[in-house]
């Protein structure tokens, strides 16, 4: 078991988080504050676009969220190329705001998947949750878009969050958060999304897998 006021978490810090950065998760043994899933995108569209709905939930807390796209660009009997060098970096959303990610182009993949990752980062619920919609686009340049996928994500109550209490660095497992239990970071196996308060870029998810007691 994780030493008191400390989680462990799987992997490690991708960065540095400083002392005033703050982790969210829902008192729940199953809910979680982060929505994460990447989504296949049919081989015929030529762009693809991820909308993000918060009018669905007009009094809903805010959000942060990030795209990325992952693509096979190679497909040979002996060569496969993988590419992830395009994202959207974090940002926010607070209802009932509506914001969409680039559009990515498609037109040269073998295969495309677009990973999209929402958070809830603050005490205020969304009980109606964000409504994703992710597009495709046919045309080279018009603007005229389809629905591939929707779907309903963070329909939840008020998230917990609770405080780093120490800067730790990149590669940490071992986190000194403040009264984690309080925080309810007991629901082990879960993953929590941890903001950066200093630097956007450089938020991220985790996946506690202890906790310790309060001191």
């Amino acid at each position: 078991m994780a030493a008191a006021d400390t989680i462990l978490v799987l992997d490690g810090l991708q960065f540095t988080k400083p002392d005033t950065a703050d982790i969210y998760t829902q008192d729940h043994a199953t809910n979680s504050s982060v929505y994460s899933e990447a989504f296949f995108i049919p081989t015929g569209f030529k762009a693809v676009r991820v909308v993000y709905d918060g009018a669905f939930d007009p009094n809903g807390g805010r959000v942060h969220y990030r795209t990325k796209l992952i693509r096979v660009t190679t497909l040979a009997s002996d060569t496969i190329t993988k590419t992830a060098n395009q994202q959207d970096e974090w940002l926010t959303l607070t209802p009932p705001a509506i914001a969409e990610s680039t559009a990515f182009d498609v037109s040269a993949s073998f295969e495309s998947y677009v990973c999209v990752d929402v958070c809830q980062s603050s005490v205020t619920a969304n009980t109606t949750g964000i409504h994703v919609i992710v597009e495709g686009r046919k045309e080279d340049s018009l603007d005229e878009w389809v629905t591939i996928k929707e779907i309903n994500c963070l329909a939840y109550g008020v998230a917990t969050k609770s405080d780093f209490a120490a800067e730790e660095a990149a590669g940490q497992t071992t986190l000194s958060i403040t009264n984690p239990t309080t925080g309810k970071l007991t629901h082990l196996g879960k993953l929590v999304f941890l903001e950066d308060t200093a630097t956007i870029a450089q938020c991220e998810i985790a996946r506690v897998v202890e906790c310790g007691a309060d001191t």
